[in-house]
């Protein structure tokens, strides 16, 4: 009697040994099978979300140029419901430069970035009126460095502005006085891009809300640390994904423009220049700028004289013509000048000779009843 109440008091223990035992079991196996539930159902989530976004992309690259048409199909392509997000921020996720590019590209993601290098006469003038032409864009300076060196004097900006009036402040840069200018601008379609985030962004959220189910009902502590550590990897990837999406936005909101300015100034480059050489060495610039001196001057004197040759050949000839006349005029007068004298001194020898009527031989003088004669012109040769 007493051995058989000791075999049953053993039994009912071994049995409840192997009960507990079983029931532990069934626990362990309910737990590795909710977590390989869990993963089976994280992989087909992730599959069916790419499936989904596979799906999305081909209607999103089909319905990028026409948005119209997309919306009259009722189509949700992935690109209008970046469009949507970025109208939700605020603004219109286009960076055209026209009115028309601004319409067609509402339902895309473009980024725009510049590039400007403008010599100018004033560097001070021209960086105080970039300053107000940023100012009434409204736009903001991200970065900007200066330098200053013997022959330039300059400084780049880095500027943020609106994309909506990215095309007018450009045009407004243009107004800046200055003697050259260099400007390249260059487009990025990051819609693709935007639309996949999107997606990926879906399928982490849909699964970092499975992950803390899963940790809702963990009961071993294994498995809640875990699914822990797969939560953090999830949420930390959501993060990055959520990220590079605003950082999208936000370029797409507002464009870079990179603009350099600069003033040369040679005269001080070479006057500087030249006060750092040796006393022979300036003598021979000195002497060879004087050289140059004259050289201009007379090959200016060439070309004025090459220019003014047929004025010259023109008033030669009638100063000469002129001259001719005049000394012939002239030999014309001495030679019936010197006639006249030699013709009334003959007269005065051949009156003192023959002391004829109206004449005093002793005292010289002439008969007063008696006129002179005028003499004979000479006859004209």
């Amino acid at each position: 009697m007493i051995k058989r109440g000791l075999y049953s008091i053993v039994t009912l223990l071994v049995l409840s040994v192997v009960l507990a035992g079983c029931g532990s079991g069934g626990r362990a196996d309910n737990a590795d099978q909710a977590k390989s539930d869990a993963h089976s159902e994280m992989k087909n989530s992730t599959a069916s979300l790419s499936d989904a976004s596979s799906e999305e992309a081909p209607i999103a690259a089909g319905d990028g140029g026409s948005s119209a048409g997309a919306q009259g199909n009722g189509k949700g392509s992935g690109i209008q419901k970046g469009g949507n997000s970025a109208a939700d921020n605020g603004s219109a996720a286009a960076g055209g430069f026209t009115a028309s590019d601004v319409a067609a590209g509402l339902n895309k993601k473009l980024i725009y970035h510049a590039n400007l290098n403008m010599e100018v006469e004033n560097y001070e003038k021209a960086q105080t009126e970039v300053r107000n032409w940023v100012n009434l864009a409204r736009g903001y300076i991200i970065g900007f460095t200066e330098t200053v060196s013997d022959s330039e004097h300059g400084g780049t900006f880095v500027v943020k502005v609106p994309a909506t009036g990215f095309s007018s402040f450009m045009d407004n840069l243009e107004k800046v006085k200055h003697e050259s200018l260099q400007r390249s601008i260059e487009g990025q379609d990051v819609s693709e891009e935007y639309v996949d985030l999107e997606a990926r962004l879906k399928a982490k959220q849909l699964l970092e809300t499975q992950y803390i189910e899963f940790m809702k009902k963990a009961v071993k502590a294994s498995d809640l640390v875990a699914f822990a550590n797969e939560l953090s990897q999830v949420q930390t990837e959501i993060e990055q994904i959520k990220g590079r999406m605003r950082y999208i936005d936000q370029n797409v909101l507002y464009s870079t423009v990179e603009l350099r300015l600069y003033q040369t100034d040679v005269s001080i480059a070479n006057l500087r220049k030249d006060e750092r050489q040796p006393l022979f060495g300036r003598a021979a610039d000195a002497l060879r700028g004087t050289l140059n001196a004259l050289s201009m001057a007379f090959q200016w004197l060439f070309i004025f004289l090459a220019g003014a040759l047929p004025v010259l050949i023109g008033a030669g000839l009638i100063l000469a013509v002129l001259f001719w006349l005049r000394r012939s005029r002239r030999g014309r007068r001495e030679e019936a000048s010197v006639l006249i004298r030699e013709a009334n001194r003959q007269r005065e020898k051949g009156r003192s000779a023959s002391g004829g009527p109206g004449s005093n031989p002793d005292s010289g003088e002439e008969d007063p009843g008696e006129a002179p004669q005028a003499p004979e012109p000479p006859e004209r040769k």
